[in-house]
């Protein structure tokens, strides 16, 4: 029997990095194990907060990859800056008012002529195109991922333009109640288009995939339909070798991902501060990715600069290496509006490094419960500063921290990208 072919529209795409980009190059690797030829669609002059050119490595051989071009503000931005296209189009440093005229001015831009994202000026490239290949494809199946959202109004438009076509929209996080929309300087008017696009794709899509259980419930109170729920993963194929039991210096905790202001723990480096010196000598705290600039003057003020060491970003398989190198792995949800739904791809490569996660953010949140059920770590509120430092205590004196190995094939886990696939293939067909 053929294989069905599948076309997915993607902005982000090797060397774009981030987990959205991991997420489809890995639905891309198993899908023709199931049938399915996937085709991609992406942007050819597209900005990007992360590059890691390893990702391309990872891109099956022979997989049909196309590009349009697309009209990019953050360039112009950049330009007006005197900064980079990644700079700007960094979320940890793009959302934020604080700067200068110009900077405020152009948060004020992006928030309320950029509906629903700075990506809009993709739509009519993206769109002429996609119709070229579905015709000359013979293809009667769209998928579109978001962010940028903008990607699911190509989707409406195709969905419009041919009825009869099968269109999956896959939401990997929500879209007009994300947690930074919170932030921007939104007026009334920019807020009502934006959730009147958002119920408009959400109506004409066939199927929408989202990442979590809360977040399914989230969008149904926007528009109530039926969610599939296909959340991230890892790839049991590249799961990272564990670091030797050999004594080491000192104790590593790390954070790998980015770090917007919202997720600074300020009570965790209170934690770690007021712990006795015999055991704050022993730790080291390592950050890999992209972090808010303010994350400097937190370790400042709680003057854990000699424990500190900011590595920046380095690419995806050096990450999970980093991760399996790793005594405790530091998560932190956003304290934000909304933040029981956010379920990070960084949750499921900290899952393979089979390392304790060292969790803080909402206790009953997504990613709460999946670290919870499957023993894989310890979880805190914001608040619990007196706690967190006694379990950090345990950990440096060889406490396991309720953490349990996974004994059977990682290829069979939940959330293996192989398992997650299969999900996909059966909305597919």
């Amino acid at each position: 029997m053929a294989r069905k072919k599948v076309l997915i529209i993607t902005y982000y795409w090797p060397p774009s990095g981030g987990s959205g980009v991991q997420r489809w190059v890995k639905f891309c690797k198993y899908l023709p194990e199931f049938n399915v030829e996937p085709i991609i669609l992406t942007v050819e002059n597209g900005t990007y907060p992360l590059v890691d050119n390893s990702l391309l490595d990872q891109v099956n051989t022979g997989l049909q990859v196309y590009y349009s071009k697309s009209i990019e503000p953050y360039s112009i931005f950049a330009k007006l800056m005197g900064k980079s296209s990644k700079e700007v189009s960094t979320p940890s440093t793009s959302f934020s008012t604080e700067g200068g005229l110009i900077q405020k001015l152009g948060v004020w831009i992006r928030s309320n002529f950029f509906i629903p994202d700075a990506r809009i000026g993709w739509i009519p490239n993206t769109f002429s195109k996609a119709k070229d290949i579905i015709e000359a494809e013979s293809i009667d199946t769209l998928i579109t991922t978001g962010p940028p959202n903008s990607t699911h109004i190509t989707g409406t438009k195709l969905k419009t333009w041919k009825p009869e076509l099968k269109w999956i929209m896959d939401m990997r996080d929500p879209w007009s109640q994300i947690f930074y929309n919170e932030n921007l300087p939104r007026t009334t008017l920019a807020k009502k288009i934006d959730l009147n696009r958002e119920r408009k794709a959400l109506q004409s899509a066939d199927e929408v995939i989202v990442v979590s259980d809360s977040m399914a419930k989230l969008q149904s109170s926007i528009f109530h339909r039926n969610f599939s729920i296909i959340s991230n993963g890892f790839d049991h194929e590249e799961l990272p070798e564990q670091d030797e039991k050999a004594e080491k210096e000192n104790f590593v905790i790390k954070y790998i991902g980015t770090m917007t202001e919202s997720a600074i723990p300020h009570n965790f480096f209170k934690a770690v501060t007021d712990l006795p010196n015999e055991y704050k000598s022993k730790i080291k705290l390592e950050f890999f990715g992209s972090y808010s600039q303010k994350i400097h003057a937190a370790i400042e003020q709680y003057q854990l600069s000699e424990v500190a060491d900011f590595k920046g970003y380095v690419p995806h398989i050096q990450a999970k290496q980093e991760m399996a190198k790793a005594d405790l792995l530091l998560m932190v949800i956003p304290n934000t509006k909304n933040n029981k739904l956010i379920l990070t791809g960084k949750l499921f490569d900290y899952i393979a490094a089979q390392k304790p996660i060292f969790y803080i953010g909402p206790e009953s949140g997504d990613a709460a419960k999946i670290i919870n059920e499957y023993g894989l770590g310890i979880c805190f509120n914001y608040r619990k500063v007196q706690k967190i430092s006694s379990l950090i205590k345990e950990s440096i004196d060889g406490s396991k921290l309720n953490y349990h190995t996974w004994e059977k094939d990682f290829k069979d886990h939940p959330f293996s990208r192989y398992s997650l696939t299969k999900k996909l293939a059966k909305i597919i067909s």
